[in-house]
């Protein structure tokens, strides 16, 4: 917690605290939970869903700590004042902005006209559809769960219950609760991986199903209805008629107010997504191109590169799945051709030679209409072929090995420096935090003095070169420790002198 200041507390309730906080050295403001130890398992399972996400529609998680009595999650700062409270019937907590939820918007509104819905509809689905991207499940999606940041921009939040795609969250719980049964659930029921309420649970889940895509898009339409009508598609308390009527109940188009009737856009939509029967409820590709978003979410659809879609579908059934792997990487000339046995390697540009190898290729091609013989035939085809594998891959270069155990692969040593060596005073962590960005500016110039110094000469003091590692390694751990120095070198094109090292320097090894 040295990285921020506390402010005032902006609601206390009976497990948890909430205070507004900023980040020191900066006007960037987020908001700080002190939170009983007793919800550790939904605050561990949100943390180790959300500390990677990094989406404009998704709520930016910062950091968490333990203390003796405290869980502490820090979080972005959103539009509204946020509690944690504990229904009655259910054990389960989980975060509501007063004053920035979309559920208090619609409470207070009655009902949001087709254009608002539009609007934050987008921002739904955008994060919505990131999250399935990373072959993740929301599992509880509704509007009490998706913010305003106060820019008329909304996100989705409290991913207590989400989980990846083939997990069963209820087992994630349980471990959790036997680890700290002595420490810190002593006394306390074993939690229950489920919500609140099953408003918004789709028809397959209440039947047993697992979790899915389509499930959490068929809350998606719930929210959309609710935001519409002004109240909840299934509004019953009672949990067993509620599940009777998300199972019977026909579906009935909304009107706004008893008057207003949808578009048909909207109906369409509604109707589609709300459809009881998995299989034929809409998609993610029917959601991105209707015609109710107008063209706002067609951005989200990417152009398919693989001429054969049926043998790419039959190959990947079987392998695990990678997009959170493979999402957003920028394109190359190597093209992966992917099957369940091996993995291809094809070149998508022309390969240029040079013009001593263009003039043998043309002096081969003229010497094909001339009688040649056999012996020197033969030594003219080997040495195509020898040029030939200078620039092709060959097979033994496509093995792959598992590099787990792998002895072969010397293990990477973590980074070490000494600070006496080092010719300035920030030699530590903290002292490197306290520098002004004007001063944090200086120590990387000195630092760029230091190491690109008497580059051109052939550095044959071993005091020198051990000095040199030393920076180098000061400079790895600061970057591990520190992101912002990371990004000061970055920002300053630091990594260009590290190039030239490589390219010209002589050699540091000791």
């Amino acid at each position: 917690m040295d990285n921020f200041l506390i402010y005032d507390e902006i609601l206390k309730k009976d497990y948890c605290t909430v205070y507004r906080g900023r980040i020191k050295r900066s006007i960037d403001f987020v908001m700080i939970y002190c939170v009983e130890k007793f919800k550790r398992h939904e605050l561990s399972n949100l943390v180790r869903l959300m500390y990677e996400l990094d989406h404009p529609n998704i709520m930016k998680f910062r950091e968490w700590y333990e203390t003796t009595n405290h869980l502490w999650l820090v979080m972005d700062l959103c539009d509204g004042m946020p509690f944690f409270y504990t229904r009655d019937f259910c054990s389960c907590f989980f975060i509501c902005f007063l004053c920035g939820s979309l559920k208090t918007i619609i409470v207070a509104d009655g009902s949001l006209p087709e254009q608002s819905i539009r609007s934050i509809g987008t921002d739904i689905c955008q994060g919505l559809y990131y999250l399935h991207q990373q072959d993740m499940l929301f599992c509880d999606l509704n509007p009490e769960k998706v913010v305003s940041d106060g820019s008329n921009s909304f996100k989705l939040s409290n991913m207590t219950l989400s989980k990846i795609k083939g997990e069963n969250l209820q087992s994630i719980f349980d471990e959790t609760y036997d680890n700290y049964l002595d420490d810190v659930y002593r006394g306390k029921d074993r939690p229950k991986a489920q919500p609140e309420t099953h408003s918004y649970t789709a028809p397959e889940v209440l039947k047993g199903a697992d979790h899915s895509q389509t499930s959490d898009l068929w809350s998606l339409g719930c929210v959309l209805y609710e935001m519409f009508s002004g109240r909840q598609l299934f509004d019953e308390r009672n949990p067993k008629i509620l599940a009777q009527k998300i199972l019977n109940d026909r579906f009935v188009l909304p009107t706004a107010r008893g008057l207003i009737k949808p578009s048909i856009e909207f109906s369409s939509l509604l109707q589609a997504l709300l459809n009881k029967d998995p299989s034929k409820r809409l998609d993610w590709y029917g959601v991105l191109t209707h015609p109710f978003w107008t063209g706002k979410l067609v951005h989200l659809i990417r152009p398919k590169t693989i001429s054969n879609n049926k043998s790419l579908t039959s190959d990947l059934q079987d392998r695990p799945s990678t997009s959170r792997l493979a999402t957003d990487r920028p394109e190359s000339n190597v093209s992966f051709s992917l099957s369940c046995t091996k993995t291809s390697i094809q070149i998508v540009n022309p390969v240029k030679l040079d013009e001593s190898e263009i003039k043998i290729h043309q002096q081969d091609k003229h010497q094909q209409h001339q009688t040649i013989p056999v012996e020197q035939s033969s030594a003219i085809i080997n040495d195509n072929i020898d040029r030939l594998r200078k620039i092709l891959f060959s097979k033994s270069e496509l093995q792959l090995t598992q590099i787990a155990e792998n002895q072969k692969i010397q293990k990477t040593l973590p980074f070490k420096y000494e600070t006496k060596l080092l010719t300035f005073q920030s030699g530590k962590v903290e002292n490197l935090s306290r520098l002004s960005s004007v001063e944090l500016l200086e120590h990387v110039n000195l630092i760029r003095v230091q190491l690109t110094s008497n580059q051109n000469q052939q550095e044959k003091n071993a005091n020198i070169i051990r000095t040199k590692l030393n920076l180098l390694n000061y400079i790895g751990c600061m970057c591990i420790e520190q992101t912002f120095f990371a990004d000061t070198l970055i920002n300053n094109e630091f990594h260009k002198d590290l190039l030239t090292m490589i390219n010209h320097g002589p050699s540091l090894e000791l």
